[in-house]
């Protein structure tokens, strides 16, 4: 066997220790004859791993594992042990490093693509959405009306797909982290209700929220997680349900012997066959055919909603019958807190009264700067539009502006280094981000820079009035 690992014959064998330092590689025989000398001594044990190099010139890899035998005195007698070669193995785990990086490097590559295609789409769409939403309905007879509601239920729809794949594409890279702030149960409830108020309204169901009288408003976690499990699970029931109710009750329960949020949503409407129930978490999957041609959607939505779930540590049991509706129950292990929370900006329809306020917009699209324009007329603020960063200091510094609108991805001077410039001399004035980009991490990160808010790309105009609320007095 020795001489099978050495690549020699049993006539050129002039002894262990000589075929093994003539065959060592060069760049691997002054680490290990250290360590042998350092075993000799008794300063250390001898089990290198290092290669040979065969008289044909292979290169193989050698573990080996010895003992040195010493006389009673202590003295090093000679040294036994095994050689056995995992040049197959060390072979394999390069592969796997190789595979490994390469698979990364991938995903990487797909996360970056995605985040910027999402950019992408959301500008235009933000012209799409914003024209939409600003259309007089005044003057529409019955049928444009129709069309109009259609056509922003679509642009929402494509919104929450693009959402969906963005978050789809985290989970998967393991990229997403959750934060950790108090946070208002309530406030999500109602921001929640707002989200598919329409919806509700034009089917003619009923949205009951109900809170135990004892349940504690204030829980430590991640508001915006927290909310899309719960808007996601509302508005699969209201989507499911044409006719009865959708029932949101919260209550406290305990899980693990610590108190947890149980947070149930049942809904009147179409249910669930045994078979579909089993596939509702699945990635890029429906209920059925039938449900993905009538209701739409990705598939992505309880996939998604159950990567959170797992992620807080917390279950989900769906009960549902075919005809009879469904009932699903989340149950999140958080703490509660006494800490002041974090809440929403609570979105409102009607535009603020602004009269005498001064507004700038920093924002280099042309049909963005109407958008937002035309978005603004109802407030009666007085605006000032810039094409980019470095005219929105120079703006700044020549009026005392009571809000900025700051877009990010602009010519000359970008949004996040004129928000600094600003902040440099005049700290007291709100500056929103405007923008496209609406990965958690991206928002997070423009609140951490100085931004005292995040308004996403195409502009709600409830929420950009709910924003001006909350900053402008």
């Amino acid at each position: 066997m020795t001489y099978k690992l050495y690549g020699i014959t049993e006539n050129c064998f002039s002894g262990a220790y000589e075929a093994w330092t003539h065959s060592l590689h060069p760049d691997d025989m002054e680490e290990s004859n250290k360590q042998l000398e350092d075993a000799v001594s008794g300063l250390g044990a001898f089990n290198p791993e290092f290669r040979v190099v065969h008289p044909n010139g292979q290169v193989r890899t050698i573990k080996a594992s010895a003992e040195v035998i010493r006389d009673n005195d202590g003295n090093a007698l000679k040294v036994i042990g095994v050689n056995y070669d995992i040049t197959d193995k060390i072979n394999a785990i390069n592969e796997l490093e190789v595979a490994k990086q390469k698979a990364e490097q991938a995903t990487q590559t797909k996360s970056e693509f995605l985040s910027n295609m999402s950019h992408e789409i959301r500008t235009p769409m933000n012209a799409i959405l914003g024209g939409l939403q600003m259309v007089n309905t005044e003057y529409l007879d019955a049928k444009s009306k129709v069309m109009l509601k259609n056509a922003v239920s679509s642009s929402k729809s494509l919104l929450t797909i693009i959402n969906d794949i963005l978050d789809y594409s985290k989970i998967e890279s393991n990229k997403l982290s959750l934060e950790q702030e108090p946070f208002s149960i309530s406030d999500i409830i109602k921001s929640v209700k707002f989200e598919v108020d329409s919806i509700v309204s034009n089917k003619g169901i009923k949205l009951v929220s109900n809170i135990d009288e004892n349940f504690n408003d204030h829980w430590l976690g991640d508001i915006v997680r927290v909310k899309q499990i719960l808007l996601n699970l509302v508005s699969n029931a209201v989507k499911f349900t044409e006719k009865g109710s959708v029932n949101i009750h919260l209550s406290e329960t305990l899980y693990q012997e610590k108190q947890a949020i149980s947070l149930e949503v049942a809904d009147t409407g179409v249910g669930m066959s045994e078979e579909a129930q089993a596939r509702i978490f699945d990635r890029f999957s429906q209920a059925d055919n039938s449900t993905t041609r009538k209701f739409g959607g990705t598939g992505l939505g309880m996939s998604i909603t159950l990567s959170l779930i797992l992620m807080m540590r917390g279950t989900i049991d769906v009960k549902s019958n075919v005809g009879r509706g469904t009932t699903i129950r989340v149950i999140l292990p958080l703490t509660i807190t006494n800490k002041s929370v974090s809440s929403f900006v609570q979105k409102s329809m009607t535009p603020p009264p602004l009269r005498g306020k001064k507004i700038l917009i920093a924002e280099d699209n042309e049909i963005n700067q109407i958008v937002i324009q035309s978005m603004l007329e109802g407030t009666n603020a007085s605006l000032t539009i810039v094409d980019n960063g470095k005219q929105a200091v120079e703006a700044a510094k020549e009026k005392d502006f009571d809000l900025i609108l700051m877009d990010i991805q602009m010519p000359e001077m970008d949004g996040v280094e004129a928000m600094k410039n600003i902040i440099n001399f005049n700290k007291h004035i709100p500056i929103i981000a405007l923008t496209a980009n609406v990965m958690i991490d991206d928002v997070a990160d423009y609140l951490s820079q100085g931004f005292d808010a995040h308004i996403a790309k195409p502009i709600d105009i409830a929420t950009l009035y709910g924003v001006l609320s909350s900053f402008i007095k």
